[in-house]
């Protein structure tokens, strides 16, 4: 009965005969704290130089990525080539991306922006679009120039349309009280001839009278709408025209400020979320 309760001991493990336990002396418990710590210390220089090796190559597609900045920050840009794609500003595309493309900056407020541009796929560094602020003057001229362009051209598309809408309208009715009153002036000079070769004949003399005045009375009253035509006409233009100077909008204010679409994207899994928002 003593040997089956007899102890069996190497080195660092002690086996119990009856219940073939393994047991571990002082020693080589000491041995495998040892051992356990050496192993983290392994893994740990390992994991570092893991990370390290990963940052620094981050860092150098980093250094090799181009970033496009707006002036004023914030714009939207709109790439259109081998692959088209939306983004904003400040925007860093990835690396080595190689192809022609065209640009379009989008900021409310400030005038679009186009360039076109050939990647090579070795640029770095900092790419900058610069856009012009839009200001009463430049509207003024639009609208100067044809009514409603000031307006759109300010961001205030549905009085722009209307407006030259409007203008269309009365240019029109213009156009048509010009032609209008041409052609009676043409009728009245014909009667008029009419009345001079046969003013020696009384009784033709006196019906060519009569004619020569209805054409007279014709003519005045259609002078007289191409007039009032041309005072409307003139009338919207000019109110057109300080319209686009007097109230261009002021666009930090929120009450005034139309941005342009937001587009994000949101990877979810294996899957691409995206999103529109469209302020008004």
């Amino acid at each position: 009965m003593t040997a089956l309760y007899e102890i069996l001991t190497c080195n660092e493990y002690s086996f119990d005969a009856k219940f073939g336990i393994r047991r571990i002396n002082k020693a080589g418990e000491k041995r495998m704290k040892q051992k356990s710590k050496a192993l983290f210390i392994a893994c740990s220089i390992v994991m570092q130089m893991i990370i390290t090796t990963v940052i620094l190559h981050a860092q150098d597609v980093d250094k090799k990525a181009v970033i496009i900045k707006s002036d004023p920050p914030g714009a939207m840009l709109y790439f259109e080539g081998e692959n088209s794609f939306v983004g904003v500003a400040p925007l860093k595309l990835r690396p080595k991306m190689i192809g022609s493309y065209k640009i379009l900056a989008v900021k409310s407020g400030f005038e679009k922006q186009k360039l076109q541009y050939f990647f090579k796929g070795t640029e770095n560094g900092v790419m900058k679009i610069t856009l012009a602020p839009k200001t009463p003057i430049k509207a003024g001229l639009r609208s100067f120039v044809f009514p409603g362009w000031g307006q759109i051209y300010s961001e205030r598309k549905t009085s722009g349309i209307l407006m030259s809408l409007v203008a269309l309208g009365t240019g029109i009715g213009t156009l048509k009280a010009h032609l209008d009153y041409n052609k009676a002036l043409n009728d009245y000079e014909k009667a008029y001839d009419n009345y001079k070769d046969n003013i020696t004949d009384y009784q033709l003399e006196q019906e060519y009278r009569k004619i020569v005045e209805q054409k007279v009375s014709k003519a005045d009253d259609v002078f007289e709408r191409r007039q009032t035509w041309l005072i409307v006409t003139g009338s919207l233009w000019l109110y057109n025209f300080l319209d686009s100077i007097l109230f261009f909008p002021s666009f930090e204010n929120a009450v005034f400020n139309r941005s342009t679409p937001n587009f994000s994207a949101t990877f979810q899994g294996e899957k691409i979320a995206l999103s529109l928002t469209v302020p008004f």
